[in-house]
């Protein structure tokens, strides 16, 4: 009841499958200290920490907790600034100071009896299997799509984590793509630049300008509107998969909260492989990590023939704690006078959270992204500089990931999403192509419009 949708009283269908894993908890817990009093403070504990997250989360994101948030924890151990920003701090000194309390217990509290331990083992053996069963049970696919909001409000925390990590599991294999036939009038070159937390100022604070840059290629644009991705202040990599493989909610079902965890069974959907007929080098360019969400071999499947990361960068080429937009929209450019046919996709960092107080010696972090975002927008018209003065015909694609997470948000599921995205052409040979009234689209119909101003 305390999780967020919060329902007083959640439906009684799935209420052994809410009851039985904290059951099978403190059975577990009490085979390991012979204590019940023990056992059953661990696993409240457990609960409430699986609590705090979710509506920590919901908070921030906008999302209650999905089981692929777990698949995220070593990426917490190694970049903890990403996530520690969502954390009070408050509730940072009662988790270490919590934490210690409980492992003093572990040690001081601890039954040596070992009557208490065997009936833990049977309440062990009996509630896994009774789990098992249940699992199983819900976690059968049908046609009914992932309802996030509505099953967490319905049946709890849970239910929801465990039936829809078996669903996901369950889930056919996609049908392979095949590449697209070479066609004249392609292109040489295309660069798509997915840009961290990139959104209109104009549209998350009223004294906050729109960016010229943006409102001027709109009205030179082919094709031009709102991205609607499904994340808001972080899941970059849904956005990403959505543009680089093409693939609907609908189609991905109970992947899509984390597709990039299944994308190796599907690697002929990627943009990369689509055009190869088209374009003999592909770049990716990601200036930080690259084993993030397993890029690192996630690229190369995909068809990507040259992976650039923070390596290739200097200090030098820092604006604030990250690369700046500036220096990855130079190493785009190298990248196209060097090559005479080829794609490009590059996911950038310079506005990647958290945004503090202090941050390029602004007065708040929301005054830090607004800085940033207009850095940005600058690398959008360097591009289209940089592609004019080259003399290519090069398809241009700019767009954000998501919106950022600058301050705590409703618990209302709904909340505007949208991004903009701009399509350009500049040296197109047929002539501008203006394209006036905006399109509205996802992650997978930009991928989509991108095929097929390729192949057109």
């Amino acid at each position: 009841m305390f999780v967020c949708p919060v329902r007083f009283l959640r439906r009684r269908s799935l209420f052994f499958l809410r009851s039985i894993p904290v059951l099978f908890s403190s059975s577990f817990f009490l085979v390991l200290t012979g204590s019940t009093p023990i056992s059953l403070l661990i696993s409240a504990v457990l609960l409430g920490i699986l609590v705090t997250a979710s509506n920590l989360k919901l908070r921030l994101l906008n999302e209650p907790l999905v089981f692929t948030d777990f698949s995220l924890l070593g990426a917490f151990v190694r970049h903890p600034r990403f996530y520690l920003q969502g954390i009070p701090v408050f509730l940072r000194v009662v988790a270490l100071t919590g934490g210690a309390f409980l492992v003093y217990l572990l040690i001081r509290a601890s039954s040596a009896a070992m009557l208490p331990r065997y009936a833990g083992l049977a309440g062990t053996v009996i509630f896994a299997i009774l789990l098992w069963v249940l699992v199983t049970r819900e976690g059968r696919i049908n046609d009914e799509p992932p309802a996030l909001w509505d099953d967490v409000h319905n049946h709890g925390l849970l239910p929801v984590l465990m039936s829809y990590a078996v669903r996901c599991r369950s889930l056919p294999a996609l049908s392979p793509r095949l590449p697209l036939p070479r066609a004249q009038g392609a292109p040489d070159a295309v660069i798509i630049v997915q840009c961290e937390s990139f959104a209109d100022p104009a549209e998350l604070n009223a004294v906050w300008n729109s960016l010229p840059a943006l409102t001027r290629y709109q009205n030179e644009a082919i094709q031009w509107g709102k991205l609607l991705p499904s994340g808001l202040g972080a899941y970059t990599m849904r956005s990403e998969y959505g543009v680089l493989c093409g693939d609907d909610e609908e189609c991905l079902s109970y992947r899509l909260f984390d597709p990039f965890l299944t994308a190796d069974q599907s690697p002929s959907h990627a943009l990369p492989h689509r055009l190869k007929q088209f374009y003999e080098k592909a770049l990716f360019l990601h200036p930080y990590d690259i084993r993030f969400y397993g890029r690192d071999r996630m690229m190369p499947l995909w068809g990507f023939t040259d992976i650039v990361s923070r390596e290739s960068f200097s200090d030098d080429d820092r604006v604030g704690p990250y690369v700046s937009d500036d220096a990855v929209a130079d190493c785009l450019l190298k990248h196209l006078t060097e090559n005479e046919r080829s794609l490009a996709y590059c996911v950038t960092i310079e506005n990647h959270g958290p945004w503090k107080k202090g941050r390029l010696g602004r007065v708040s972090g929301e005054e830090a992204w607004y800085e940033h975002v207009r850095h940005s927008d600058a690398m959008l018209d360097k591009l289209v500089t940089g592609i004019r003065e080259s003399g290519r015909d090069v398809l241009l694609v700019f767009f954000g990931d998501h919106r950022p997470a600058l301050k705590a948000l409703p618990p209302i599921e709904g909340l505007e999403r949208s991004t903009p995205y701009v399509m350009l052409r500049p040296n197109d040979p047929r002539g501008r192509d203006v394209s006036s009234e905006p399109v509205d689209v996802t992650p997978a119909e930009l991928h989509r419009s991108i095929l097929r101003h390729v192949s057109s």
